[in-house]
């Protein structure tokens, strides 16, 4: 058996599928997934993460809790208002799966530190609002081959995809939103112009499932593929997306690599 007898109990929902079985809930268990970001994105990430059994969650975020943040942000409550919202998700996850490992930090995203929380992990789960972050996430994630999964979302919007470093084939984020010398101030921000609750709810969930079918090996994850979802309509739509010659990050990487 590959599996403890209780580890057999807590996951049998997964093992029981055979596109997981026993060797899939292993690779979960043996996984270590950094989370940047405990807000409206992260919140249901780390929910189902916890849930699946990944073995080792590190979840970064800044920020403290808001009352502004309850409609949407369900790992943390009124009673952790002011809390770091790093510490208030490591809470969460110690009381809904206390047999795997969580690390929190409250940091900013951002160099020098950004390297060692990104260099040794399995997986990236982008669930940032600056587009800033954005690109640093996916320039050291490329540097360092690791897995991103990336996911927005404002209003009644949402998109997500997923960028594999070790597929020549994946474009990565640059590829697909080229950086401009757009003012990032003026971009729209769930704080000016609003967010609906569950929009964050079904692009995280996404986010989790992009993730646990990348680690466990199984399905087809959305590399070269940016899905779109409206919530006024309940519709997806998908757009292809390929790498781009001229990127700077995928041609740096391809350079190291020969």
């Amino acid at each position: 058996m590959i599996l403890t007898d209780a580890e057999l109990e807590r996951y049998a929902r997964q093992v029981v599928m055979p596109e997981i079985g026993e060797a899939g809930q292993k690779k979960l268990l043996d996984s270590h997934v950094l989370i940047i970001g405990a807000g409206g994105l992260g919140s249901p990430v780390i929910a189902a993460l916890a849930g699946a059994g990944i073995g080792h969650l590190t979840v970064i975020d800044d920020d403290h809790v808001d009352l502004t943040n309850l409609n949407r942000q369900t790992i943390h409550t009124m009673d952790g208002l002011n809390r770091s919202k790093a510490r208030s998700a490591y809470d969460f996850v110690q009381k809904i799966n206390p047999d795997i490992k969580v690390s929190f930090e409250h940091v900013r995203f951002e160099l020098p530190y950004a390297e060692q929380l990104i260099a040794d992990k399995s997986l990236v789960v982008d669930c940032t609002d600056t587009p800033q972050t954005r690109y640093l996430v996916n320039d050291l994630c490329y540097r360092f081959s690791v897995p991103l999964v990336f996911g927005g979302a404002v209003r009644t919007d949402g998109q997500i995809t997923s960028f594999i470093p070790e597929d020549q084939n994946s474009p990565c984020l640059r590829c697909v939103f080229p950086q401009t010398e757009l003012d990032y101030d003026q971009a729209p921000s769930c704080a000016s112009a609003g967010i609906l609750g569950p929009i964050t709810m079904i692009i995280g969930a996404l986010q989790a499932q992009e993730a646990i079918k990348i680690l466990a090996g199984f399905g087809q994850p959305l590399k070269g593929r940016l899905v779109l979802y409206d919530g006024l309509s309940s519709s997806f739509m998908e757009i292809k997306t390929t790498k781009d010659p001229d990127c700077p990050v995928c041609a740096l990487r391809s350079q190291n690599k020969k």
